[in-house]
C-alpha cells in the first residue's frame, strides 16, 4: 500500500542547481508552497546553521528545542539526550543549556494528520489549474497503515534530511524520523507569520491566490540601553497589500529566458559578473542590507546576501517577477519578498529603514573610518560614542595609529579617486621603480582595473623577471618617494618575503595556515599626497609654511617575485566575492590553498608552479585561471561585492 505523507515543504538549497530533478521532486512529493502549511520541511542540508539559514531565507526567525523523552509506561523521571550534563535543567517549554526544551513521550505515537487531506488536495489540484491526475507509485497517498507514524510539529518546525523521503519509499512505511532530523526549532513570537496577517514566504506563483507583500518590519523599541552584537529576531510585519494573480503569470513563467549554465555553480570565480547588470537599482538596495547585517555581525545574513548579491548581479536579463528570482541561487524567498517591494515602491522597505535609523547611521559613520572594521564599529557604539569628536575626545590614545590616521583624513579618504588620478599615481610608482632599476613591470589592480570610473584607494603590483631585482627593492623604492614628498605617512609596511629569501613558503613552515597571502609579500600601504600644484611656488614665496592643497589618498605598493607575481595580480584585482569564492573553490575542488603569493597544496603545503614560461604579468595571469582550470575571466567580469 502506497504512502501517506504529511505535508511537505522542500528547500531549494542545492536542488536549485538542478531544475529537472527541483521539479521531479515537487511533484513526486506534492510539496506545499507555504511553509506554514508544512508538518516537515525536507531538503539537503547537513548541519543546523545551515538549516537555520534556509529558514531565515523563508522570513522564519528560529530558537533551537531540545527534546526530553520520558521513559516507562509511567511516564518516569524526564532526562536530556546528554545523560553525562550536570547542568541543571527546567522541563515543558522552558530551557536546557540555552536551548528551549519540548517533552516528548516515548510510547506515544500520533498518526499523520489526515482530516485535511482531501481538502488539501482539492486546494493543491485547483492551485496548479487542473483536476487530480494519475499519480506514479511515488505519488499515491491513501491512508496510512498501522505503525507508519510520525510526531506532528506543533508549533516547531522539523528540518529532515530529503533521505528521509527516499527511504520511506524503499522500505514502503513512514521510517522514524530521529536518524534524519537535521534540525527542530520554534519560531520566535516576533517572526512568527500568522493567518490574519500572513507574509510571502514562497514566490513560487499559484494561480487565482492572493498573497500579501509584507510591509516594513517593526523598528524595535530603542528605551533603555542599546548595544550592537546582540542578535534580535525579526519585527512582526503589518497588515500589507493584496496582489491577485493569474493564470497568465504561468504562461508568463514559461516565457522566461533559461538560467545561464554558469549561475548553476556556486562558485563566482566560475561566473561573468560585470560592473553593471541588469537589475542595478535593486541589488542597490540588497547591498544596503547586506551592509546592515555586516555591521550587526548577523554572520548568517551576512553569507545569505552576499550569496543573493552574486547571483542577481550575474544575472544578464532584467528581472520580471518574483518567481524569476526564486530561480536564481541563494535567492529564495525572502530575496522574491525584497523584489515585490522593489517592483511595487521602487525601493525596499528594509531598506528604507536602515536609511533612516540613526543607530544605522552612528555604525556606518565609523565603519567608514580607515583601519575600523565591523567590531571596532560595534565597540565604538556601544563606549556612547557617536561622532567622531566623541573618539578624539574620549578615546583618542586608546586607538590604534592607523584609526587615528583614518579620523584625521576622514574626508579625505572619502573622496573617490578619479580613473585619471590613479593612473598618474600609478604612472610616479613605476617611472620611480625603473629609475632606480630598470625591467620593472606594474600592474594597476583593485576596481581601477574592474573599470569603475573612481576608486577608494590605489593598489598596484611590481614585478622584475629577474628575481634578484625584487629583493628588498621595496626599501629603495619607499626612500625615493619619500625623499620627494610622496608620501606623508607609512601605515603599514612588510618585508616578509625578502626576509625569507624569496623563497616559496609552504603552511607546515613558518607561516600559519590562516595567514593571507598579502601579508607575506613585501608591501607597503601609504597615505600618499601629491607634492606638486599649479600655484605651488607663487604660494610658497608668499608663505613658505603654505599648505599643500592636493588630496591625500590611499595607496598599496605590493612587490612580488616573478615566480609568483600571476597569482598576486589575480589576488588584487577581483572582487571580494570572486576572490572569496576562488579560494574556496581552490580548496574543496582542487585540495589546493591559493593567496596571492602562491598555490599549495592542502595535503602536504607544497608550492605549485602554475606560472613557468615566458610572458608579461598578463600572460603569467591567464595561466593561474588555466592551471586551475578556470574560464578566463577578464577583470571587468569579476565586479562582485
Amino acid at each position: 500500500m502506497a504512502l501517506t505523507f504529511p505535508p511537505i515543504y522542500l528547500l531549494k538549497f542545492h536542488l536549485e542547481r538542478d531544475p529537472k530533478e527541483l521539479h521531479r521532486l515537487e511533484e513526486a512529493i506534492h510539496v506545499v508552497w507555504d511553509i506554514r502549511e508544512a508538518k516537515l520541511v525536507l531538503g539537503i542540508v547537513k548541519s543546523k546553521s545551515r538549516a537555520t539559514l534556509e529558514l531565515r531565507k523563508l522570513g522564519l526567525d528560529t530558537e533551537e528545542v531540545v527534546k526530553v523523552q520520558k521513559h516507562g509506561a509511567g511516564g518516569g523521571q524526564a532526562k536530556a539526550r546528554n545523560p553525562h550534563s550536570n547542568k541543571r535543567r527546567k522541563i515543558d517549554g522552558i530551557t536546557v543549556d540555552g536551548k528551549e526544551v519540548i517533552t516528548l513521550d516515548s510510547e506515544t505515537a500520533l498518526e499523520p494528520d489526515t482530516s485535511n487531506e482531501d481538502s488539501f488536495q482539492r486546494k493543491r489540484s485547483a492551485a496548479r489549474g487542473s483536476s487530480p491526475a494519475k499519480s506514479s507509485p511515488l505519488e499515491k497517498r491513501p491512508v496510512s497503515s498501522p505503525g507508519s507514524t510520525i510526531q506532528p510539529s506543533g508549533e516547531t518546525i522539523k528540518v529532515l534530511s530529503l533521505a528521509w523521503y527516499t527511504d520511506s519509499i524503499n522500505a514502503g512505511k513512514l521510517l522514524p524520523i530521529d536518524d534524519y532530523l537535521v534540525y527542530e526549532g520554534r519560531v520566535k513570537s516576533k517572526s512568527l507569520p500568522t493567518r490574519s496577517n500572513p507574509t510571502v514566504l514562497s514566490a513560487k506563483v499559484e494561480p487565482r491566490r492572493q498573497v500579501k507583500i509584507p510591509s516594513p518590519t517593526q523598528r524595535h523599541s530603542r528605551h533603555g540601553s542599546r548595544k550592537f552584537g546582540q542578535q534580535s529576531g525579526h519585527s512582526s510585519s503589518q497588515p500589507a497589500k493584496l496582489i491577485h494573480e493569474t493564470t497568465s503569470e504561468d504562461e508568463a513563467h514559461s516565457k522566461l529566458p533559461p538560467v545561464p549554465e554558469y549561475l548553476h555553480t556556486q562558485y563566482s570565480c566560475q561566473r561573468p559578473t560585470p560592473l553593471h547588470c541588469p537589475n542595478e537599482g535593486f541589488l542597490s538596495e540588497l547591498r544596503v542590507i547586506k551592509q546592515a547585517r555586516t555591521l550587526k555581525g548577523d554572520q548568517i545574513g551576512i553569507r545569505a546576501y552576499s550569496a543573493a548579491v552574486a547571483a542577481v548581479a550575474s544575472y544578464p536579463y532584467s528581472l520580471t517577477s518574483a518567481y524569476e528570482i526564486n530561480r536564481l541561487p541563494g535567492c529564495g524567498d525572502k530575496m522574491a519578498k525584497h523584489w515585490q517591494d522593489w517592483k511595487d515602491f521602487g525601493h525596499v522597505k528594509e531598506a528604507d529603514e536602515i536609511r533612516s535609523d540613526p543607530d544605522m547611521q552612528v555604525l556606518n559613520l565609523f565603519w567608514n573610518i580607515h583601519g575600523v572594521g565591523e567590531v571596532s564599529a560595534r565597540e565604538f557604539f556601544n563606549n556612547g560614542w557617536r561622532r567622531l569628536d566623541d573618539i578624539v575626545e574620549h578615546g583618542w590614545d586608546n586607538i590604534s595609529r592607523d584609526q587615528q590616521i583614518g579620523v584625521k583624513y576622514y574626508d579625505e579618504f572619502l573622496q573617490r579617486i578619479p580613473r585619471e588620478e590613479v593612473e598618474s599615481i600609478g604612472n610616479v610608482v613605476l617611472d620611480r621603480a625603473n629609475q632606480i632599476r630598470d625591467g620593472f613591470q606594474m600592474v594597476v589592480c583593485g576596481g581601477y582595473r574592474r573599470g569603475k570610473p573612481d576608486s577608494g584607494d590605489v593598489d598596484v603590483v611590481l614585478s622584475h623577471p629577474n628575481e634578484n631585482a625584487t629583493h628588498r627593492f621595496l626599501v629603495d623604492l619607499l626612500e625615493s618617494l619619500e625623499n620627494d614628498e610622496y608620501i606623508t605617512h607609512k601605515l603599514n609596511v612588510s618585508m616578509k618575503n625578502s626576509d625569507r629569501g624569496q623563497n616559496t613558503l609552504n603552511w607546515k613552515g613558518s607561516m600559519p595556515r590562516g595567514k593571507g597571502g598579502f601579508d607575506t609579500l613585501d608591501h607597503a600601504f601609504l597615505v600618499w599626497q601629491d607634492p606638486n600644484w599649479p600655484s605651488k611656488a607663487e604660494d610658497l614665496t608668499c608663505d613658505p609654511d603654505a599648505k599643500n592643497p592636493n588630496v591625500h589618498r590611499r595607496v598599496d605598493i605590493i612587490i612580488s617575485p616573478w615566480k609568483t607575481a600571476g597569482c598576486a595580480v589575480v589576488g588584487w584585482s577581483g572582487g571580494t566575492m570572486f576572490e572569496r569564492d576562488l579560494r574556496r573553490y581552490c580548496k574543496e575542488k582542487l585540495g589546493l590553498k591559493f593567496d596571492s603569493s602562491g598555490v599549495r597544496r592542502q595535503g602536504d603545503g607544497e608550492w605549485v608552479d602554475l606560472e613557468e614560461g615566458d610572458g608579461d604579468l598578463l600572460v603569467k595571469e591567464k595561466r593561474v585561471f588555466g592551471g586551475l582550470g578556470l574560464e578566463w575571466r577578464e577583470p571587468t567580469e569579476r565586479c562582485t561585492d
